[in-house]
Order: C-alpha cells, then structure tokens, then sequence
C-alpha cells in the first residue's frame, strides 16, 4: 500500500514538474511572439507614416508648382485673351499709342512664360500624364497658329517666338510692364512689329477667333488642374 501511495505521489511531482515546465515554455514563446508582433506593427506604422508624409509633401509641392505656373503663365493667356477679344469687339485700335505698346507687351509676356515653361516647370511634380504632356500640346496648337495660319495673317516663326520670349526673361522671370516699356525692348523687330499692327486693324476677326480658341483651351485646362488641388 505505501509502495502505491509513493508511486501516485512521485507521479503527481513529476507531472507537476512537467506542467510547471511546459507553462514556463509557453509563457516565454507567448512573450516573443507578442514582442515579434508589436515590433512588426512598429515597423507598418512607421512606414505607413513616412508614406502619409510623402504624399502630403508631394501634393504640397505640385500645389505650389501648379500655383507658380497659375499665377504666370496662366495670368499671361488671361490677359492676352481679354485683349483679343478687345480688339475683336472694337474698331481698329492703330491709332492709339496705348494699345499698340499694351498689345505687344500682352504678347511678349506670354510667349515670355510659355518659353520658362518649357525651360523651368518641375517635371516630377506636375504629373508627366494628364499635366505636363497636355500643357505643352496646348501650347504647340498656339504656337502653331502664331507660325502657320491660313487666314493670309503675318507669322510669327518657331524661333521668332523663342526670341521674343527669351528677350522678356529678367532675374528668372518675365519683365514687368514698366521694365518693358521703358526699355523700349523689341521696339524694332520688325516682325513683332507687323503682328502688333495686323492684330490692331481689326481686318481678321477669324484668325483672331482661332488664336483666342486655342489659348482658352489651355486656360481651361489650367483651371481644372488648379481646382483639383
């Protein structure tokens, strides 16, 4: 009966033993795999959060790319549209100084932005798509009406138009009005010259019309860019 009685017991110390031991085991593995668990959310938070950050950081700098190109090149089609359509609904304008050195300088500030455009505008910010690829056939269908019209209109050549634009750059930009007045710049070029004139006269409202057409297609699309964001 005692030699029952020791084996029961020494099996209940060993079974003991072996619960102690297995819980030990289990509770240390539980340990690591919380540790290995809270360590690889660490690790998706993390990355998680510096994405976040990338994606705020690039919407904020197309944000103020798109802003910079608003505030120039869209501000110069704004201008050079409202005075077409000025010259459209007025008799011809040739005689008043105001209008003549107004125009030109209308027109020299946008060719002016469309050539810092094509030179400045940050590529990797202004998607390469729906953006950039866009603006610049935009631009191409004016500079095209400008170089090759079939109203019997003077032309203003490809690199006429990269002339006159890079004779407005100044500091990084386009002169301002008085800088371009009072410089009296481009006041002789003779091709300038023969386009402010025509323009003036009133004589051609459909080549008129297919120049305001093609520039309201790129303000257009620049204003919905610009809402987008």
């Amino acid at each position: 009966m005692n030699q029952i009685i020791n084996d029961i017991l020494s099996s209940s110390i060993a079974l003991g033993i072996i619960a102690f031991i297995c819980k030990m085991i289990l509770k240390h593995m539980d340990k690591r795999g919380l540790e290995t668990y809270k360590n690889k959310l660490k690790i998706e938070s993390d990355l998680l959060a510096k994405r976040i950050d990338l994606e705020f950081s690039q919407k904020k700098e197309r944000e103020i790319e798109l802003g910079r190109w608003g505030l120039t090149l869209l501000s110069s089609v704004n201008g050079l549209i409202g005075r077409l359509k000025y010259i459209k609904d007025n008799e011809s304008l040739t005689e008043d100084p105001y209008y003549e050195v107004s125009t030109r300088y209308y027109l020299c500030q946008f060719l002016c932005w469309a050539q810092l455009f094509r030179k400045d505008r940050n590529t990797v910010v202004i998607s390469p798509v729906n953006d950039e690829i866009l603006i610049g056939e935009l631009l191409k269908n004016i500079s095209i009406v400008l170089r090759n019209n079939n109203f019997n209109f003077p032309a203003i050549r490809s690199l006429e138009q990269q002339y006159i634009g890079e004779s407005l750059i100044y500091e990084g930009s386009c002169m301002q009005f008085k800088k371009f007045n009072d410089s009296k710049i481009l006041q002789d070029h003779d091709v300038l010259n023969s386009y402010i004139n025509a323009l003036l006269s009133g004589d051609n409202i459909e080549y008129i019309n297919e120049l305001v057409s093609k520039l309201e297609d790129l303000q257009k699309h620049f204003r919905q860019i610009l809402s987008l964001n």
